[in-house]
């Protein structure tokens, strides 16, 4: 019994030194297994904040992605091409120095209005009727959202019989005229190569603005322009003329902002490109009040 217990007086410090280091090693493992945990839990409030990132990156795409569609519900919101930010490159006129519509201009110009032109916009030339309406035509498609864009429809007869399919216009002038805006005569044509005249130019484009046609108004437009010249506008164009004092916007009505501030109208005058240029700087009306919350295309893309 006494050499058992000598015995075992001898194994407990060995059996005590084997269990403390195994606790030690457990111990180690431990805060091995601590560490993995916190690394875990780090990584997963990573995730989620990743996660996070990803899902608004999402909304903000959405919502940016058609950059030229207007989100306004409000239909008599008007659009401008006052741009924030560049989406492209912009086209570089070289002749615009001293044009009052230079700002205007390079605004389209960021919008790609202008792509395939030469470095010179030749601003104090006439614009042709043909030429104002391709620009307006994809004007109205690069300010108006994908709803109210005009279709390039196909036509299985000219709606004019000057304006064959060969005509480099004619796909524009068709759809326009199918969706019932271009100005043509009397005579059934159009007069593509025609120098757009001040008057033709309120009856194309108001039209556009409002989306109908209207019907004269001779003394109410004399009543709100007081033009010195008011009696020599053709019948037809009065009320365009006269309805263009309420399309206005932050830069005025397409009167204003094409020929500036005037006392005669001189409505048979050619009109000219740089002139012409000014009036698409906006689509559609914004009102009496001037809706403060219209934007342009691009400064959607704004922060």
């Amino acid at each position: 019994m006494r050499t058992f217990s000598r015995f075992a007086l001898i194994l407990l410090p060995l059996a005590l030194s084997v269990t403390l280091g195994g606790c030690g090693d457990s111990k180690k493992l431990e805060e091995k297994i601590d560490a993995l945990e916190r690394e875990n839990a780090s990584l997963k409030a990573t995730i989620a904040e990743q996660a996070l990132q990803l899902k608004a990156c999402k909304s903000l795409t959405a919502a940016v992605a058609p950059v030229r569609q207007e989100s306004s519900p409000d239909n008599s919101a008007g659009k401008s091409a006052d741009l924030g930010t560049k989406a492209s490159e912009e086209h570089i006129f070289i002749d615009l120095e001293e044009v009052p519509q230079a700002d205007m201009i390079k605004d389209l110009s960021k919008l790609g209005l202008f792509d395939g032109a030469g470095d010179k916009f030749d601003p104090n030339s006439p614009v042709s009727r043909a030429q104002y309406i391709e620009w307006l035509f994809k004007a109205y498609n690069l300010l108006e959202p994908e709803s109210k864009k005009i279709r390039l429809a196909p036509q299985l007869k000219p709606v004019f019989k000057d304006v064959p399919p060969t005509h480099p216009q004619y796909r524009y002038i068709q759809a326009l005229a199918n969706a019932g805006y271009s100005i043509g005569y009397e005579d059934g044509t159009f007069r593509p190569d025609k120098p757009l005249t001040r008057e033709e130019l309120m009856g194309i484009k108001v039209a556009v603005d409002v989306g109908k046609a209207l019907p004269p108004w001779r003394s109410q437009m004399e009543a709100v322009w007081k033009f010195s010249d008011a009696k020599q506008v053709d019948e037809r164009f009065t009320g365009y003329v006269h309805q263009d004092f309420y399309v206005s916007g932050p830069k005025g009505s397409n009167m204003q902002r094409a020929f500036g501030s005037i006392g005669a109208f001189k409505p048979k005058e050619p009109v000219l490109r740089s002139e012409a240029a000014a009036t698409l700087w906006q689509i559609g009306q914004f009102g009496d009040t001037q809706n403060t919350n219209c934007q342009s295309a691009l400064a959607k893309l704004k922060g």
